[in-house]
């Protein structure tokens, strides 16, 4: 059976349902032949703006399912399920992962105020038992 290469809206919400649950795009096209190729996909995505709104969204909310994942992790480190070292690793993958898929709840902030010109920072003073010490 052949791709489709007809764009069918309701179809595109059942596979980005998939992209919001945590799976990635190509593997889910891949799971039926009933769905695109990820080349007709793509083209979809940049021919209709409903789909790539809705994709976006999709991907936003796979960024929730990093976070669901990364509690599930935490919960077996401490049933002692898995090992230090590896929840460390999978955890800042996924921490890494949820960033980029929205990186406005999940990224790291920047603020960038300077507009490239010079910053005037006023010295810090801390004073520790009565000895006062000068940051600039």
């Amino acid at each position: 059976m052949a791709r489709p290469s007809e764009y069918n809206f309701e179809m595109c919400k059942e596979i980005c349902c998939q992209v919001a649950n945590g799976q990635n795009i190509k593997t889910v096209l891949n799971s039926n032949e009933r769905y695109p190729s990820f080349v007709t996909w793509c083209e979809w995505k940049r021919e209709h703006d409903e789909l790539a709104n809705l994709y976006t969204r999709s991907i936003q909310d796979k960024a929730e399912s990093e976070d669901e994942e990364i509690d599930a992790i935490i919960k077996d480190l401490k049933e002692g399920k898995i090992d230090p070292a590896s929840a460390r690793l999978i955890i800042d993958t996924k921490k890494w992962k949820a960033s980029k898929y929205y990186p406005k709840m999940f990224g790291e902030k920047v603020d960038v105020t300077s507009d490239n010109k010079a910053i005037k920072v006023d010295p810090i003073n801390i004073v520790i038992d009565g000895n006062s010490i000068s940051l600039k």
